[in-house]
């Protein structure tokens, strides 16, 4: 991935891209979430948010840990949906990027959602998939997310 650039993500299938999403919950924790991608240089900006909609299939297991109590994981699939297929092809075409002498950086995230019922504190990992032949690489690893309010009168 530290070799990927924006000649490679012209080059890409929106229609492959997936993301994996797993928390340490039995369930999906996740509501909605987006692909997003920035580009920057010094006179231009990029920002576009691309939606994302779930795979059907779902799966949770156990982990087994050697030194410690085993866990369990929630992992959940997302592809970009019509709308994000459409925005990621545009967004290839964009003129800064057909530029083979721009000179700045860009970033692929994910942001997320969470649903009502998801527990105030977990972890979240989220992997990216940009072609199959490549395999997933990693986002974010056990991200502790806490929605506990920070004031105690938010909780009343």
């Amino acid at each position: 991935m530290s070799s990927f650039d924006e000649d490679d993500f012209i080059q890409l299938n929106p229609e492959e891209l997936r993301v994996r999403v797993r928390s340490n919950t039995e369930t999906n924790v996740i509501a909605s979430n987006q692909l997003t991608y920035s580009y920057k240089d010094t006179e231009t900006y990029i920002d576009r948010y691309l939606s994302l909609e779930k795979l059907e299939e779902e799966k949770v297991r156990t982990v087994k840990h050697w030194l410690k109590d085993d866990t369990v994981e929630h992992i959940s699939w997302y592809k970009l949906d019509e709308e994000g297929v459409e925005q990621f092809r545009a967004l290839q075409q964009h003129p800064v990027l057909q530029d083979k002498d721009r000179e700045g950086t860009f970033e692929l995230s994910v942001q997320t959602v969470y649903t009502e019922d998801s527990p105030m504190q977990f972890l979240l990992s989220a992997d990216l998939l940009l072609d199959p032949e490549d395999g997933y690489f990693t986002l974010f690893y056990d991200l502790e997310i806490d929605q506990t309010p920070s004031n105690p009168q938010d909780s009343q």
